[in-house]
């Protein structure tokens, strides 16, 4: 009698435990479990977090505009070509991926394109693009996959945004109001799903701000300070990104450590800012890029003059480049 009370009573334990531990921290990603979706996975950031979920042998869909080849496909890693600024094609890739794959757990938007330009000097159609692929692609992706999570009482919605949403640069104008936007989506939908502490859906939401990564997006771009803003290695915010996701976290975070300082500066008068940003330098980092983008746009403009096949070749080692309507972007994930 004796120690099968003392076995009940373990098990019975063992249940209260669990079902607290559900309650306060919910769900968490679990490689056999959940299928994860990337936008913008072919490059940068989106890149590094395809092969980290890859690595833990969960399946992964990728949505970009330019997909590997077969042989360059990682194992278990599923792409589709799609421009998710489009909202007619991400409607159809979802009926596709619904059909092929089944059902997805964990959106990652990733997405993203920016310009370095002042605002007087940006084309409308390259502020409608950065809008677009930056800020209305989360709700278009949003909008299709969350009700299957609903449904499911599973889901994860992580948004891919930056520090420079909550303080941006001079000449990031388009880019920084789509990364703010994406603050406020994310803020949003956090509440709509219900309080986060209690996780009433069972979909959670998680917000990554990542300051200056290397990557190519950024190329060119002075760093204020290497000391207080280091660059961030694309591979450490994707094991982060993982990390977060494996423990159950929601809310947001922010990498490096000054990103969580920079909210605050909303809050302060416009002098002591204007002081911060002057000894930050942040407003003079941008300069370099736009040189760097001229230089691109330039060489790519040389190249398509020639039409020759060794110049479409040499092109597309640039990356993806638009010089319609006098733009010159570096698309990225």
């Amino acid at each position: 009698m004796g120690p099968l009370f003392v076995s009940l009573l373990f098990y019975h334990l063992s249940k209260k435990i669990r079902d607290i531990s559900n309650r306060l921290v919910g769900n968490y990603f679990e490689p056999e479990k959940d299928t994860v979706l990337i936008t913008g996975g072919c490059s940068g950031l989106g890149k590094e977090l395809v092969n980290t979920f890859a690595a833990t042998r969960a399946k992964v869909v990728v949505l970009d505009i330019v997909v590997p080849t077969d042989e360059e496909q990682p194992e278990n890693v599923y792409y589709y070509k799609c421009d998710v600024s489009d909202r007619k094609q991400v409607l159809q890739v979802h009926k596709t991926i619904k059909k092929e794959i089944g059902n997805i757990t964990v959106l990652i938007n990733n997405a993203g394109i920016t310009t370095g330009k002042p605002l007087v000097d940006l084309s409308y159609h390259e502020i409608e693009k950065t809008i677009q692929i930056n800020l209305m692609s989360s709700f278009y992706t949003i909008k299709v996959f969350l009700p299957s999570m609903l449904r499911l009482h599973r889901g994860y919605i992580v948004t891919i945004a930056s520090v420079l949403g909550y303080m941006s640069p001079a000449r990031l104008s388009a880019y920084g109001a789509s990364k703010s936007g994406l603050i406020a989506l994310h803020e949003s939908l956090t509440y709509e799903l219900g309080p986060p502490s209690m996780n009433p859906t069972g979909v959670k939401t998680l917000l990554i701000c990542p300051g200056q990564l290397k990557t190519a997006m950024f190329s060119g771009v002075n760093t204020p300070s290497s000391l207080l803003a280091p660059e961030l290695d694309p591979k450490y915010v994707a094991s982060s990104v993982l990390s977060a996701l494996e423990l159950g976290r929601r809310g947001e975070i922010k990498l490096p450590l000054y990103g969580n300082f920079l909210p605050m500066f909303r809050a302060f008068p416009w002098p002591i800012v204007e002081v911060a940003r002057a000894i930050s330098g942040i407003d003079h980092s941008m300069n370099s890029f736009k040189n760097t983008l001229t230089k691109v746009a330039s060489t790519v403009s040389t190249l398509s003059q020639s039409g020759s096949k060794n110049s479409s070749e040499k092109a597309s080692l640039l990356g993806e480049v638009d010089v319609s309507e006098g733009v010159s972007e570096i698309v990225t994930a």
